[in-house]
């Protein structure tokens, strides 16, 4: 029997096997992690829909898998009602799961498992509303994937979706809530002190390549940077700190930023926009979703935090918490990569005055976060001009300059910097 390359979200048509996390011989369960898909858009971790023996591998590390593609074949029961073996899965990111199927299909089987299975809308009205009673119960990937983050045996929980599906909303409150996992820091190989080593390029790195060279090929790049007194924002940090860690929250310098650029891209919004270059359009962006790059030990990338001018500090600073753990356990789903509108990139933590950051393309812009540092600097105090110790930072802003003129850059930067010197303004926004 077979197993093809489930849907894996909408206008998603290909992806690359990154990983095989099965080999010939071993014994398959339902829902079982397969294999890592690379998409555009992110790393796709492929469920098993059936249970039994593979029996082949079709595809090798590194080859290009188009939805609907042979997988592998495999030997056993075969895959259950509601299975979507060859297409259907969900967009999030995984194939859709399977459910108890009552005459399972011998190995015998010329038939595929994709052909095999009835869709899951058939499924559902076949098995009606108390399948969840009986068998594999009828759910969602994403509320799956929940499942098995929450430790959760998803059927023991009763759906209360069409045919008795099990929502993410039936694991919250049959469950609980998901526990935050602690930070997964990126850790360093340790290499060899002679010789040398060839590494296919593939993956996130391949990703991450082609999304470089797009972006150098397409976008006119020019980098402008400004200095910042970041004294006030490392003092409002500070507080901010200490309520959040009252409630579980780490509270970066990031939400700050964030809400910087949202007030500054508000009187400049050419620089919160796309460009299509096939229909020679510039498509401006009235909502605010600011991409976040991350530093993985597979490389960099960039989720979204959607809707930033509506949420609060705190509110940012969970998110961007869970987004950063996330991305790190290699969790993240097409979701999270999508509708961004202008990207942040942050090396902070590391060091160094300013860089040059490589637009997101189609975006046209995005802007580099770099240390903050103490450091003596003149300043005005009642009247004359006093040697003071003050918190100081570079801001540096990449520009599609076929659509940002240079001075809109820089007036965009010197509204920017306005509210990191004096973040109290933020409130304003609010009002």
């Amino acid at each position: 029997m077979q197993f093809k390359l489930p849907e894996l979200g909408e206008g998603v048509h290909e992806g690359e096997l990154v990983k095989w996390k099965v080999k010939s011989g071993d014994q398959v369960k339902y829902d079982q992690p397969l294999c890592e898909i690379m998409t555009d858009k992110a790393t796709v971790e492929i469920p098993s829909a059936f249970q039994g023996k593979v029996a082949e591998l079709h595809v090798k590390e590194g080859e290009v898998v188009k939805v609907g593609q042979l997988m592998l074949s495999f030997e056993g029961a075969g895959a259950s009602a509601g299975a979507s073996t060859g297409a259907g899965a969900s967009a999030t990111a995984h194939a859709a799961p399977p459910t108890q199927s009552s005459a399972p299909k011998t190995a015998a089987s010329p038939v595929s498992a994709s052909a095999a299975a009835p869709s899951v809308s058939q499924s559902s009205a076949a098995m009606g509303a108390s399948s969840p009673e009986v068998g594999r119960v009828l759910a969602a990937p994403a509320a799956r994937r929940m499942a098995r983050e929450m430790g959760v045996d998803v059927n023991q929980i009763r759906g209360t979706g069409p045919g008795g599906r099990v929502m993410k909303e039936d694991l919250k409150s049959g469950a609980g809530a998901v526990a935050a996992g602690a930070p997964s820091p990126v850790t360093r190989k340790a290499y060899p002190t002679g010789g040398e080593e060839h590494v296919p390029i593939r993956g996130l790195r391949k990703k991450i390549a082609e999304k470089m060279r797009l972006s150098k090929d397409r976008a006119a790049h020019f980098t402008y940077v400004e200095e910042a007194d970041a004294t006030e924002l490392v003092s409002l940090r500070n507080s901010a700190k200490e309520i959040g860690a009252k409630q579980g929250i780490k509270v970066t310098y990031l939400p700050f930023i964030m809400k910087a650029m949202v007030a500054a891209l508000r009187q400049f919004p050419s620089l919160n926009s796309n460009v299509d270059d096939e229909k020679g359009e510039i498509i401006y962006k009235y909502s605010y979703n600011i991409g976040l790059s991350i530093q993985t030990e597979d490389g960099l990338t960039a989720p979204v935090v959607k809707d930033v001018a509506n949420k609060p500090i705190l509110h940012l600073a969970k998110e961007i918490q869970e987004l950063v753990d996330r991305a790190r356990q290699k969790k993240l789903t097409l979701e999270d990569f999508q509708g961004g509108t202008i990207t942040l990139t942050n090396a902070g933590s590391i060091g160094g005055l300013f860089a040059t950051p490589v637009i997101n393309y189609p975006e046209v812009a995005i802007l580099g976060f770099n240390k903050i540092f103490r450091k003596p600097v003149v300043k005005a105090v009642q009247g004359r001009e006093e040697i003071v110790i003050r918190d100081w930072t570079y801001f540096s802003i990449s520009l599609d300059h076929r659509i940002v003129d240079g001075a809109v850059g820089a007036e965009f930067m010197k509204e920017f910097i306005k509210y990191i010197e004096n973040p109290n303004l933020l409130l304003l926004e609010t009002i």
